[in-house]
C-alpha cells in the first residue's frame, strides 16, 4: 500500500471528525440558546400527531407549581387572593387569558382566587386519572376538577375534603378511545 495514500485517507477521516464536532458543538449551543422554545415545540408537534405520552409528568407538574406560585406572590403583594372570576383569575397572575381557554398539555387549568383547578371537559382529546395516598385508583370525570391550594400546595380529587386529599405525582393523562 502506498504511504502517500494511507496519510491522504486518514488525512480526510481526521477533517470529517473535526467537521462532526463543529455541528455537535452547533447543535448543543443551539439547543442551549433557544431549548425552551425547541421543547416546546416539539411538545406541540407530538400533541398533533397523537403521542400525548409525550408530555412529561414534569411539564404539568411545573405549569402547576407555576400557578400555585403566581396565586401566593399575588397574595403577598396584596394581601388578598387573585379574583376568581372570568379573565381577572389569569390577568391577576400575569398571564393571558387566551392562552388558557383550550387545554394545555390536555388539561384544563382553571385558578380561582386561593386555589388552581385542573380538568377536561366533555370532548376534549384525553381523560385523567390520579390515585389517593392509600393507592386508589380515580378518574376525574368531564367537568369535574383536582383542586389544589396555594397555601399548602395539597391537591384534593373533585371537591377540597381531607377525604379527598391526592398524591398529584400519580396524575396521567389517557387517551380517550
Amino acid at each position: 500500500m502506498n504511504y502517500r495514500y494511507c496519510r491522504e485517507k486518514g488525512q480526510g477521516v481526521l477533517e470529517f471528525g473535526l467537521l462532526l464536532v463543529l455541528v455537535a458543538a452547533v447543535v448543543v449551543g443551539s439547543l442551549a440558546l433557544f431549548g425552551s422554545g425547541v421543547e416546546g415545540q416539539y411538545q406541540g408537534i407530538l400533541s398533533r400527531l397523537g403521542f400525548g405520552q409525550g408530555q412529561s409528568e414534569t411539564t404539568y407538574l411545573t405549569i402547576m407549581n407555576d400557578f400555585l406560585d403566581r396565586i401566593n406572590q399575588f397574595y403577598e403583594e396584596n394581601g388578598r387572593w387573585p379574583r376568581s372570576w372570568g379573565d381577572y383569575a389569569y390577568t391577576d397572575l400575569g398571564l393571558d387569558p387566551e392562552d388558557w381557554h383550550n387545554p394545555v398539555n390536555g388539561i384544563r387549568w382553571g385558578p380561582h382566587g386561593a386555589d388552581i383547578g385542573l380538568g377536561t371537559d366533555p370532548g376534549d382529546e384525553y381523560m385523567i386519572y390520579v390515585s389517593d395516598f392509600d393507592g386508589n385508583e380515580m378518574r376525574l370525570y368531564d367537568s369535574w376538577n383536582i383542586w389544589c391550594v396555594a397555601s399548602d400546595s395539597k391537591c384534593y380529587y373533585h371537591r377540597v375534603a381531607p377525604e379527598n386529599e391526592i398524591d398529584i405525582n400519580t396524575l396521567r393523562l389517557v387517551k380517550r378511545e
